[in-house]
């Protein structure tokens, strides 16, 4: 299955460079400019950076990646039941950027917070996707669970041994 995923400049862009660097900031490390994510985001040199900083906006970029993995897993959890040929539905591309904010946040995101609210709609898009699919008659993987069963074997060494 064709799936994009989301880049560390795309979040950054998104949802913007100071929400980015104070929720991917390892809670260990001192926060760090959001002009210096931005920048180790998009690939500019760093030289101008002090290079603890620039460590620790390593960190976060790592740890971005870490939470668009999570996201791409989660998804193809519940796309499961489609083909590998299939594309992804187009609306995932933007839901895709969600949920990898929301497993950035972590526990930061809590019950009433508009962040687990939007994850919580895109969990239940993505269960009526894989409900459907289902039903449809889909199995995991794209596999239709049909068996090609053929005539017993024929001819063997036992019954030509004497030819």
């Amino acid at each position: 299955m064709n799936l994009s995923l989301p880049s560390a400049a795309l979040l950054i862009a998104r949802f913007g460079a100071a929400e980015m660097a104070q929720i991917a900031v390892p809670k260990t490390e001192s926060p760090i400019e959001p002009a210096l994510l931005e920048a180790a985001a998009k690939g500019n040199t760093l030289d101008d950076w002090d290079a603890l900083d620039v460590a620790t906006a390593v960190a976060a970029l790592a740890r971005i990646a870490d939470a668009v993995t999570r996201a791409r897993s989660e998804v193809q959890f519940y796309l499961r039941f489609r083909s590998r040929r299939d594309d992804a539905p187009e609306w995932l591309a933007d839901d895709l950027p969600e949920l990898a904010r929301y497993h950035l946040y972590g526990e930061a995101a809590n019950a009433e917070s508009a962040i687990r609210l939007r994850y919580r709609d895109i969990i239940k898009r993505l269960e009526s996707l894989a409900s459907e699919d289902e039903a449809r008659g889909a199995a995991e993987a794209g596999k239709s669970g049909l068996k090609v069963a053929g005539q017993p074997r024929l001819f063997s060494r036992r019954n030509l041994g004497g030819l």
